[in-house]
């Protein structure tokens, strides 16, 4: 096998990204779990009345998540700019939520087979996953504790095939994104108040 030699400009950031890593380093301000803890529970409460006949829409809300998902790309981009390192357990994280994201997109394909609600049940399955591996990562108890709970709302999903499943959604949502996002979001001003 053959060694790979490293530039300067290579050693000083595999140097960086260790000393990072060592210190504990997370730069994470909480707007992303805000943007879609809130998104997802809005969606999730209109879905839920437009499906009891409570309100009318000419669409599916969760046809706003559409622009979302560029608002998130967007944030990610800018926070990604301002990290001073990235760490392993950074891109870890980054490629778990990539591959839930990918995977909630190819569960979503379900719509066109007329899966129903089963559908809601994989994507509840998929992100108590991806918070349970993302509380194992970073070692937050808070997201462990959450992704366990979230995998038996998701069991108990399969037993609400109706749609009150939106209101198991819209808990996750709150659950998995809005909380973490306030307590990333105290974190990081109080962290940026002592710089």
């Amino acid at each position: 096998m053959e060694e790979k030699q490293l530039s300067n400009e290579e050693s000083l950031k595999l140097i960086n990204r260790m000393i990072y890593e060592a210190k504990g380093y997370f730069y994470e301000s909480g707007i992303s779990g805000l943007v879609y803890g809130f998104s997802i529970t809005i969606c999730s409460l209109l879905t839920y009345f437009r499906e009891k006949e409570m309100l009318a829409f000419p669409f599916d809300p969760f046809y706003l998540m559409t622009p979302i998902f560029f608002l998130q790309g967007w944030i990610q981009y800018k926070e990604e700019k301002k990290k001073k390192a990235k760490t392993y357990i950074d891109e870890s994280i980054d490629y778990v939520w990539l591959g839930y994201f990918l995977s909630v997109f190819a569960a979503l394909c379900g719509n066109f087979a007329n899966a129903g609600y089963i559908i809601i049940t994989i994507i509840l399955f998929l992100t108590s996953l991806a918070a349970f591996i993302t509380g194992m990562l970073t070692k937050f108890r808070y997201h462990v504790i959450c992704g366990i709970i979230c995998m038996l709302i998701s069991i108990a999903s399969f037993f609400m095939q109706n749609v009150n499943i939106y209101l198991l959604l819209a808990v996750m949502a709150v659950m998995v994104w809005l909380i973490p996002g306030f307590i990333l979001r105290a974190h990081f001003k109080k962290q940026q108040h002592n710089l």
